[in-house]
């Protein structure tokens, strides 16, 4: 059992006394759903949460991890299918208490609390008539979505998470709080907008808001397997049909109604419903087997995928804008894996993708709740961002594609990685940017969605080749490409012992940061 020594927590229950934080250790009330996570393979034994209630407290808890050395990671949402948000034996810094939501309807910015989840940003803001850039989820946390990029429904008319975050309050390793905007830290500015959780805790965060004063067309549809070509003849013309106020994902689920894979289709149009139904028009005419596409109020949108998820959702607390119910359902071992396309896509390869995908499930009949999507967010508005104008690396002509795999089992660990990882890469290769001749890393970036990127959990890396990089199975030149040296750089500058290392593990270079 790793525990902490007493010693050290004595010393930790001291440097808070007099606070309102809360310290879980193995044992005491509490704990076992402190250690929870949204994956059963990242539930790990730590050595101490802390549940902090302001953000001195959040401070004084990395200083003391940093000072005695301690393995150190924090929770806002808990989604991390990496283990990016535990550490065994370490101090988890959970933000569970840090929730709170204010909106300037003026100013149209909303601030954000770091333990904030995306349902609680969407929830305040629509009070205002107003909409984020956020998760395409609702009950995932919204800083660590947003340092990473952040990708949402709203993304073709306004750009990423990051291009509509206006500052971020952090504390850094050495506990020190600042504040970083264009005005005020502009280099670690640069670097959150893209590698965020590998410079400190985001501890309050500023969006750009903007209105939204009417529903959305919206929901999911089924159709059997024989009308996925004439789905991708659609994609195919995705681009030259959308004006950036539509999103069109497709892609591979099962139905228990059907006992077999089924094609998934998710639409979104923001706008009014005829005008929505005349876009979508050549996938609606295909006679879906489900059609549960609707008008939605925008603070609604974000939860429609959740049926398809199983969340440790967190109790609402007193003085919310709004309150949730309480869901305490965990869900199954999961792996969360990207890749990308460019379109047109060849109808039969992304047949033969879904003939691949539905053997590994015939194979491994456990893991049937497997999906695999195409999420197409028109992508303009976050191309006409350079790939060095922040952290983030890529940004391009080309579109996310996720898998989640979900499975029970432990000693399926190694092989479902392992068919997984293998089943994007082959997307990658066939279909994505790299591939195609006029491909240039500075102009189009490097294709790897960083919040995709990190997948391997502490149980599938001892059984994974040792040439692959520890927390994740790509090297960070793939990920933040031409950005990475200057990101060193400033990690020695803002965290040269690497504390902050549960992520993408960012080192510091010997080089002064430019």
């Amino acid at each position: 059992m790793p525990f902490l020594p007493l010693s050290t927590i004595l010393r930790l229950r001291k440097e808070l006394e007099g606070t309102a934080a809360e310290i879980l250790t193995w044992g005491s009330d509490g704990y076992g759903d402190g250690i929870k996570q949204w994956s059963d393979s990242c539930d790990e034994q730590v050595g101490a949460v802390v549940r902090v209630t302001s953000a001195g407290e959040a401070a004084a808890v990395v200083r003391f991890a940093a000072c005695h050395q301690i393995p150190f990671a924090v929770r806002g949402g808990g989604y991390s299918t990496s283990g990016a948000s535990t550490t065994r034996g370490g101090i988890v810094l959970d933000l569970f208490y840090l929730r709170r939501v204010h909106v300037d309807p003026v100013s149209q910015v909303l601030t954000a609390q770091g333990g904030a989840l995306w349902e609680d940003i969407d929830v305040a803001a629509a009070q205002h008539r107003l909409a984020v850039v956020g998760s395409t989820l609702n009950h995932i946390g919204a800083a660590g979505a947003t340092l990473g990029g952040g990708y949402g429904w709203l993304t073709g008319q306004y750009g990423l998470a990051i291009d509509n975050l206006l500052s971020a309050k952090m504390i850094l390793a050495d506990g020190s709080v600042v504040t970083a905007s264009e005005e005020q830290h502009s280099d670690l500015f640069w670097a959150i907008r893209g590698a965020g959780q590998s410079f400190g805790v985001a501890i309050e965060m500023s969006f750009q808001a903007h209105q939204q004063n009417h529903p959305v067309f919206a929901g999911t549809l089924l159709f059997s397997a024989d009308k996925l070509p004439r789905i991708v003849d659609f994609v195919n013309q995705f681009e030259t049909l959308t004006d950036g106020m539509q999103g069109f994902w497709f892609g591979f689920t099962s139905s228990l109604s059907m006992g077999e894979r089924s094609i998934l289709v998710v639409v979104f149009y923001n706008g009014n419903q005829t005008d929505a139904e005349q876009f979508f028009s050549p996938v609606l005419s295909l006679d879906p087997m489900v059609n549960e596409t609707q008008m939605l109020p925008y603070d609604s949108l974000n939860g429609m995928l959740n049926a398809m998820d199983t969340m440790s959702r967190r109790r609402s607390l007193e003085g919310f804008d709004i309150t949730f119910p309480v869901d305490e359902i965990v869900g199954p071992r999961k792996s969360l894996r990207g890749s990308n396309i460019t379109l047109p896509l060849d109808p039969n390869f992304v047949v033969s993708i879904y003939h691949e995908f539905d053997g590994i499930l015939r194979d491994f009949p456990l893991a049937r709740d497997s999906v695999l999507l195409f999420e197409l967010l028109p992508n303009t508005q976050v191309a006409k961002i350079h790939n060095d104008a922040t952290a983030f690396a890529s940004r391009g002509p080309y579109y996310n594609v996720s898998s989640l795999f979900r499975w029970h089992d432990s000693h399926l660990d190694k092989k479902i990685h392992s068919l997984q990882t293998d089943l994007m890469s082959r997307i990658g290769t066939r279909a994505g940017i790299r591939v195609r001749p006029d491909y240039n890393i500075t102009r189009h970036g490097t294709g790897v969605y960083a919040n995709y990127a990190g997948i391997l959990t502490h149980l599938a890396q001892k059984s994974i080749s040792t040439n692959k990089i520890a927390g994740n199975d790509l090297p960070n030149e793939e990920i933040f490409g031409h950005n990475l040296a200057r990101l060193r750089g400033l990690k020695k500058k803002y965290d040269p012992d690497n504390i902050f290392r549960k992520w993408h593990n960012i080192k510091a270079s010997i080089d002064t940061p430019g």
